[in-house]
């Protein structure tokens, strides 16, 4: 009954993780360069003008508060691995 539609799902997953794993490596590039640059990991500003950015993407706007949410966790969670990347990199430029 629900056959056809939990296959899209399982596919769309797919996808998403995908995308997640290509934009963990892409957090890792720009945890580079603020340690390069000395920058800190939070920019907020950054982080509202993301959300406002991909809200506009929607061609459903009644789904403006769940992308939204949704965003704000996935920024949540490239912070952490960004703070994780970079301790770990900052141990190995320390001299022994």
């Amino acid at each position: 009954m629900l056959e056809q539609e939990r296959q899209n799902i399982d596919r769309i997953d797919r996808e998403i993780v995908r995308l997640f794993e290509e934009r963990t490596r892409t957090v890792e590039q720009v945890a580079q360069v603020k340690l390069t640059n000395n920058l800190p990991v939070l920019d907020a500003s950054r982080e509202q003008l993301v959300i406002e950015k991909v809200q506009s993407y929607l061609t459903d706007p009644t789904l403006s508060e769940e992308i939204a949410t949704l965003y704000t966790e996935i920024m949540r969670l490239s912070r952490e691995h960004q703070t994780a990347w970079l301790a770990k990199h900052n141990q190995s430029l320390k001299p022994s």
